[in-house]
């Protein structure tokens, strides 16, 4: 069994900012033009600045916390089964596939039910 690559490590990085509601701890490991998608293609957030507002809304709750049920890592993507606990409206769930080039998450696509 091989240890955690590169990309992995970036996602938990990222996935750990996330949880301590770390905002620009958080956009650190995204690139300066990182874009977020919801399935299919629909652009919602491209850019730092439209990321920072999403998240430190998001982040005003105290209670979300990301939780992995699943990961597939896949050359220069990572792909996790993520569930939300603690939001507002209940248990959430998507799979997000991170994009990573040159050690930074340039794209995230939300796939939800």
């Amino acid at each position: 069994m091989t240890g955690v690559s590169a990309n992995e490590a970036l996602i938990d990085a990222q996935l750990e900012a996330y949880d301590r509601r770390d905002v620009e701890g958080f956009l650190r490991f995204y690139s300066d033009d990182a874009k977020i998608y919801r399935h299919p293609g629909q652009l919602t957030e491209s850019g730092k600045d439209e990321l920072r507002a999403r998240y430190a809304k998001s982040f005003r709750n105290k209670e979300v916390r990301a939780v992995i049920l699943k990961r597939v890592v896949f050359d220069r993507y990572v792909i996790d089964h993520e569930r939300l606990v603690g939001h507002p409206d209940g248990l959430i769930e998507a799979i997000a596939v991170y994009e990573i080039k040159d050690g930074k998450i340039v794209s995230v696509t939300f796939f939800n039910p």
